[in-house]
């Protein structure tokens, strides 16, 4: 299991991630990591998932990360965004 360190603000797909129970907009994370077997056979497949978990309410999300094409970098680059918040 990977986990950054500390609290984050997260845009996923230029969009602001905002808890909908608590409109918090802080999280953790950790990634997780899920075996997948197909119906009546042996081989798995292992998924990978960003957890965010609201700071807050304790409220978990979790999605895949994925790349896309940024046409101004001329890259691919991922559709998660972390910007470590700094507690003053």
């Amino acid at each position: 299991m990977v986990r950054r360190r500390g609290i984050y603000e997260i845009k996923i797909r230029d969009k602001q991630l905002i808890c909908p129970f608590c409109q918090n907009n802080r999280f953790t994370h950790r990634e997780v990591y899920m075996d997948l077997a197909k119906f009546k056979q042996e081989a798995k497949e292992q998924l990978t998932l960003q957890s965010f978990t609201c700071t807050t309410c304790g409220d978990s999300r979790m999605f895949q990360e994925k790349n896309r094409f940024d046409h101004t970098m001329e890259k691919h680059v991922s559709i998660i965004e972390y910007t470590e918040v700094i507690n003053e």
